[in-house]
């Protein structure tokens, strides 16, 4: 694919936008890391996550109880250790933020992947087609108006909730391995090659991940039971990783720019606020179990700042808002988001071009 250039960068917008977040976070006598609100949380989802796994052997007579249940406790290790450490928000220590980032090896995914899938291409192509993986579900949905129609797209907004549990088993079990042959993340190629170690660990966690989730529970709960939980496990961290992700970018809030020439129309900043929606802000519960990730258009903005300090920066936002500077584009509840996504899916599974330019129009 030709190399796609953002539009000449406004840089006294994002420079300006940067210096009042500084400002807010040295008032507030904040680092932009994480901090003991965020140390205390990852405290207690590791102990969810390590108490809901020893339970599997503790009482394997309710083992149809704590697979789901270790399943919702992984998701949260995602969004609050994974997700900060990997961009290096999680503490001011990087070998802290390395350790955190590693648990999504333990959690059956690479690190190495997440940084080329998520840190490099959909941090900074976020909804463009063909370099955001997030929108590519290889043809079975249609996410962006600049992919092609199928007929059975018609019922998309239907049966894509029967996809979703699938999520976690296709991206352990077929895109990381996709990723790793072809050493590409869609049509964009890795930044760089592989270390020795890096494929060492590669394959030690992808049998590691197998030992503690197939064959250890397998001994004490027999294969079918084990097959069974690990099915449903995936069917819950499938189902949350999904619809999170999905609510900040598949939504009929949101833009997907098209590419001309090579370039996109906005510059980078510019062009987060047109594909990054946030939901549900004034959720408490949300906030804390998602790790912020409700706040997507300030974890876009400023991704290398820990999510418990996304709050402050959304006022922010929305007093540049009233200033005529920016628009945050937001729900306001879960439902609303939930609700945006299905009406987005909808919309993009009518074959008809009118829909696809109205939809542009729209957004």
């Amino acid at each position: 694919m030709t190399q796609v250039r953002f539009a000449p960068t406004d840089r006294q917008f994002y420079q300006h936008l940067s210096d009042q977040v500084s400002d807010l976070l040295q008032r507030q006598q904040h680092t932009k890391t994480g901090n003991i609100k965020l140390w205390r949380k990852a405290a207690i989802v590791l102990v969810l996550y390590v108490s809901s796994y020893a339970l599997l052997a503790l009482l394997p007579h309710w083992h149809w109880l704590w697979w789901p249940l270790h399943g919702l406790a992984t998701a949260l290790v995602g969004f609050n250790i994974m997700h900060d450490g990997a961009h290096a928000s999680f503490s001011s220590r990087s070998w802290l933020n390395r350790l955190a980032a590693s648990s999504f090896n333990l959690i059956g995914s690479n690190r190495f992947y997440w940084a080329q899938k998520h840190n490099r291409n959909h941090h900074s192509f976020t909804n463009v087609d063909g370099l955001d993986e997030d929108i590519d579900a290889m043809g079975l949905l249609r996410m962006s108006p600049h992919q092609p129609h199928y007929r059975f797209h018609r019922w998309q907004h239907w049966y894509v909730w029967l996809l979703y549990p699938l999520t976690s088993l296709f991206w352990f079990f077929v895109l990381d391995y996709k990723a790793y042959w072809r050493q590409k993340i869609g049509q964009r190629p890795f930044s760089h090659a592989l270390t020795r170690w890096d494929h060492i660990e590669f394959w030690l966690s992808k049998a590691l991940y197998l030992l503690l989730y197939l064959w250890l529970p397998a001994q004490w709960l027999g294969w079918s039971a084990t097959v069974a939980g690990f099915l449903l496990m995936h069917a819950v961290l499938g189902s949350v990783f999904a619809i999170v992700f999905q609510l900040a970018h598949v939504v009929d809030q949101a833009d997907f720019p098209p590419v001309s020439h090579g370039q996109l129309s906005d510059d980078w900043a510019h062009h987060q606020l047109r594909t990054t929606v946030d939901f549900a802000t004034d959720s408490r519960w949300l906030t804390w179990a998602l790790g912020g990730l409700n706040f997507q258009l300030e974890h876009h903005l400023f991704p290398r700042i820990s999510h418990v300090h996304y709050p402050a920066i959304h006022g922010l936002l929305l007093s540049l808002e009233q200033q005529g500077e920016l628009r945050v584009r937001r729900y306001a509840s879960l439902g609303a988001a939930l609700a945006g996504h299905f009406r987005h899916l909808r919309q993009l599974g009518r074959p008809s071009l009118q829909t696809d330019a109205a939809l542009l129009d729209f957004h």
